[in-house]
C-alpha cells in the first residue's frame, strides 16, 4: 500500500443515540440558553463532549439520564426542567413526521443568516466539535428516504425504552441494489470500507481463549476494503498477529511455521517495519538446536524497545553463563532506545509515540534484575513505581508481573495470608486475558505449595495441590527433597544435592558441586545463591573439622543476611553460625552464651515462616545449650515449646486449612474471565 494514498472517507451511520444527543444540544443551546447554572452547564458540556468524540461505546438512554442527574445543582429549577424535557423527548418523536420536523429545526444551531437579514452569528460554529457533529448528523438525515426515517424512529423508540435496538430492521447495505433506506447516496455510501468490528471480536476472543473465533475474525478484518488498490498489503500483519497468539500460548511449532510465511510476505510487500517485528519474534522463539545460545537483537532503526528488554531475559538465564552486568548494560540500551522512539529522533516518516504503558516495562525488568542481584530493596522501589503509575483492574502485564513477584516475596517471608489476599483481589485478575490468568493462577498455586511444604502438610500437597496444578513450569525440587523431578539451574541444583545428602550425613560427597555452584554464583552476580552456598559450605566445613574457618566465612556475609530480606536464609545462617561458634569455642560457657542470641533469632524466623520441623531442631538444640549453661528454667521453657511445636505439626499434617476453597476461587475466576 502506498503510504501517500488518500485516506478513505470515514463512514457515518445515523443511529438512535445520535438523536438523543441532538435533543440535548437543542435543549442546551436553544431552549435553556443562558438559563443554566455555570457548574451544571460545565457538567453538561463534558457529557456532550464525551459522547460526540466517540472514543468509547455510546451510552444507553438510562446511562445518559443518570449522568445528567449526577450533575451539580441538577435538582434546581432550569436544570431539573431540562432533565424532565429530555425524559419526555420520546413523546415528541413518536412518528416519522415528527422526526422529520425535529431535524428540520436542527440547522438553526449552526447556520448563519444570509444576506438581507440581521447579521447574527450561529449558536455553534460550523467548524467546532459540536457544530461539526450537528452538521454531520443533519447531512446524514437528508440522505434518508421516508422508509429510512421510519426505521430510524423505531430504533430511537427502542433505545429510549431500553430494549434491544432493532438494528436488523435498519441495515446499512452498501451496494447499488439496496437503496430503500436512502433517497440519495454519495460515492462513499456505495462503497464498503474497512470497519473495526471484526478486530474487536478478535481481540475479545484472544482474551477469552477462543482460538477459532479469533482466527476467523482476524482473517475477516484484514480481508476488508482498506483502499482503492487490488491488494490490501496487510496480509503480513494478520500473520504476525497469529504468530503472537501462538507464541503467548507456547505453541512454538505453529508460531515458527507461520512466522516463516510472514517474513516472506513482508519482504514481498517491502514492509520493513513488519519485517523487523517478524525477525525480532523469530529471535524470541526457543532455539531448535539443544544448548544453542539464543540470538540477541542488534539495534536497528525499526527495532522495538521491548525486544531489547526481552534480551535482558535471555541474558539472565543462568544456563547462558552471562553475568548480571551484561543484563544491566542491555537494560540501559533498551531505555535509550525507548527514549529515542518517544522523541521520534531521525524518523523520516510521521512518528507514533509508544503507548504510555510501555514506559513502565523497563522498571518491571529492572525490579527483576535487582532482585536477582540480591538487592531486594531496590527491586521494591521499581515495583512500587510500576504499581503507582499503571491502571488498576486492567490487562497490563507489567503490573501483573510486579504484583506476582511482590506476592511471592511476601510468601517467602512467611506472610502467606497477606500474599494470598493480595493475589485474590478482584482488581488484580478481573481484567486479565486467559494467558495472563494462567500466570496468576500458577502463582497462587505456588504460594499454597510453599506454605504446605514448609508446614509439613504432605497429605495436602500430594492429594490436593499436585492433582490440581495449573499448566506451566513446575520444578518440584524447589519445595521437596523427596522428589527427583526436573533439575534446577546449575547454581541451585548443587545446593539441592548438598541439602539432600545432609539428610543422610553424606554432605561431604557433594562438596565438588557446591564449590562449582559458588564459583558460578559469584561470577554471575547471583548473591542470593552465593549466600546460601556459603552457609552450606560452612556447615560442610564443620564436618571436616574446620569450624573456625566456617565461622569466619559466615561472619563475613552476616551483615548482608542479618537485615532480614530473606528470613529463611537468615534463620539457617544464624543456626549454622551458632553451631560454628560452639564447636570453634569447644563448648565453653562463653561460646555457649555467645551462640544463644543467634539460636533465639533463628527460632523466631522459623516460627514466622511456620517451618515446624526446623523450629523443633532449633528448640531442641537451644534446650541443650541452656542445660549446659545451668539455666534450668530457660531449658524447661525451650523443651515445652519443642513439644508444643511437635503437637502443632501433627495437627497441621492432617489439615488443608482452606486450600480447596482458594483453588475453587481461582477456578471460578477463570470461568468468569472465559465468559466475558
Amino acid at each position: 500500500m502506498d503510504p501517500k494514498a488518500d485516506v478513505p472517507p470515514t463512514n457515518h451511520v445515523l443511529r438512535a443515540h445520535h438523536v438523543g444527543i441532538l435533543t440535548l444540544f437543542i435543549l442546551t443551546f436553544k431552549e435553556y440558553e443562558g438559563k443554566l447554572p455555570p457548574t451544571f452547564l460545565l457538567h453538561l458540556y463534558r457529557v456532550l463532549l464525551n459522547e460526540v468524540v466517540e472514543v468509547a461505546p455510546p451510552k444507553t438512554y438510562s446511562e445518559l439520564f443518570i449522568e445528567l442527574q449526577a450533575g451539580p445543582k441538577s435538582e434546581e429549577g432550569y436544570p431539573r426542567q431540562l432533565i424532565e424535557g429530555f425524559a419526555s423527548c420520546l413523546v415528541g418523536l413518536s412518528s416519522a413526521e415528527e422526526m422529520t420536523n425535529f431535524f428540520a429545526g436542527l440547522p438553526t444551531l449552526f447556520v448563519e443568516k444570509g444576506e438581507g437579514e440581521e447579521d447574527v452569528q450561529a449558536i455553534l460554529l460550523r467548524r467546532s466539535v459540536f457544530g461539526y457533529f450537528c452538521r454531520r448528523c443533519f447531512v446524514s438525515f437528508l440522505k434518508l428516504s421516508f422508509y429510512g426515517v421510519g426505521k430510524l424512529q423505531k430504533e430511537y423508540a427502542a433505545w429510549v425504552q431500553g430494549l434491544a435496538p432493532p438494528t436488523a430492521e435498519f441495515p446499512i447495505i452498501k451496494d447499488r441494489l439496496h437503496s430503500d433506506t436512502h433517497i440519495f447516496r454519495t460515492v462513499a455510501d456505495k462503497t464498503v470500507w474497512a470497519q473495526a468490528d471484526a478486530y474487536e471480536i478478535w481481540d475479545k476472543a484472544l482474551a477469552t481463549g477462543d482460538e477459532s473465533v479469533a482466527t476467523e475474525n482476524l482473517r475477516r478484518y484484514f480481508e476488508q476494503h482498506f483502499h482503492e488498490h487490488n491488494d490490501s498489503g496487510f496480509r503480513q500483519h494478520a500473520l504476525l498477529n497469529l504468530v503472537r497468539m501462538h507464541y503467548l500460548r507456547h505453541e512454538y511449532v505453529a508460531a515458527r511455521k507461520l512466522l516463516s510465511e510472514a517474513i516472506g510476505v513482508a519482504r514481498t510487500s517491502n514492509d520493513k517495519v513488519t519485517l523487523q517485528h517478524c525477525i525480532s519474534m523469530l529471535h524470541r522463539l526457543p532455539p531448535t538446536i539443544e544448548r544453542r545460545r539464543p540470538v540477541l537483537n542488534e539495534i536497528q532503526p525499526n527495532l522495538h524497545p521491548m525486544e531489547v528488554l526481552f534480551d535482558v531475559y535471555k541474558l539472565m538465564d543462568e544456563e547462558n553463563g552471562q553475568p548480571l552486568s551484561a543484563s544491566f548494560a542491555k537494560l540501559v540500551q533498551g531505555m535509550g532506545l525507548f527514549d529515542h522512539w518517544f522523541d521520534g529522533d531521525g524518523q523520516k516518516e510521521p512518528h507514533v509515540a509508544p503507548p504510555d504503558r510501555e514506559q513502565w516495562a523497563q522498571h518491571a525488568v529492572q525490579s527483576v534484575v535487582w532482585s536477582a542481584a540480591g538487592c531486594d530493596r531496590l527491586s521494591v522501589i521499581e515495583e512500587n513505581l510500576v504499581i503507582a503509575f499503571t491502571d488498576v483492574g486492567g490487562d497490563d502485564n507489567n503490573r501483573l508481573t510486579v504484583i506476582l513477584n511482590q506476592a511471592y516475596r511476601e510468601a517467602r517471608q512467611g506472610n502467606y495470608e497477606k500474599s494470598l489476599s493480595a493475589l485474590l483481589q478482584p482488581n488484580v485478575w478481573s481484567g486479565l486475558s486467559l494467558v495472563d490468568y494462567g500466570l496468576w493462577a500458577q502463582e497462587v498455586w505456588h504460594v499454597l505449595v510453599l506454605r504446605a511444604t514448609r508446614r509439613g502438610q504432605d497429605r495436602a500437597y500430594r492429594e490436593i495441590l499436585l492433582p490440581r496444578r495449573p499448566p506451566g513450569e513446575f520444578k518440584a525440587r524447589y519445595y521437596s527433597l523427596a522428589t527427583e523431578g526436573q533439575k534446577l539451574s546449575k547454581l541451585q541444583d548443587p545446593l539441592w544435592d548438598v541439602i539432600q545428602m545432609q539428610q543422610c550425613d553424606q554432605a561431604t560427597s557433594a562438596i565438588d558441586g557446591l564449590l562449582t555452584s559458588l564459583w558460578h554464583s559469584e561470577f554471575l552476580g547471583r548473591l542470593h545463591s552465593y549466600r546460601t552456598g556459603i552457609i552450606l559450605l560452612a556447615d560442610v566445613g564443620m564436618e571436616y573439622g574446620m569450624s573456625k574457618r566456617s565461622r569466619r566465612i559466615l561472619e563475613e556475609i552476616m551483615p548482608q543476611i542479618i537485615s532480614g530480606q530473606d528470613l529463611e536464609q537468615r534463620a539457617l545462617a544464624c543456626f549454622t553460625l551458632a553451631r560454628c561458634i560452639i564447636v570453634a569455642g569447644e563448648s565453653t560457657p562463653d561460646a555457649l552464651r555467645e551462640a544463644v542470641p543467634y539460636l533465639i533469632k533463628s527460632e523466631e524466623d522459623y516460627r514466622a515462616l511456620e517451618m515446624h520441623r526446623a523450629i523443633m531442631d532449633v528448640q531442641y538444640f537451644l534446650s541443650v545449650v541452656y542445660h549446659n549453661l545451668g539455666l534450668h528454667v530457660e531449658r524447661e521453657e525451650a523443651a515445652k515449646r519443642h513439644f508444643a511445636t511437635q503437637e502443632m505439626r501433627k495437627e497441621l499434617e492432617l489439615s488443608d486449612e482452606g486450600i480447596s476453597g482458594i483453588l475453587q476461587v481461582v477456578k471460578m475466576a477463570g470461568a468468569a474471565l472465559a465468559h466475558r
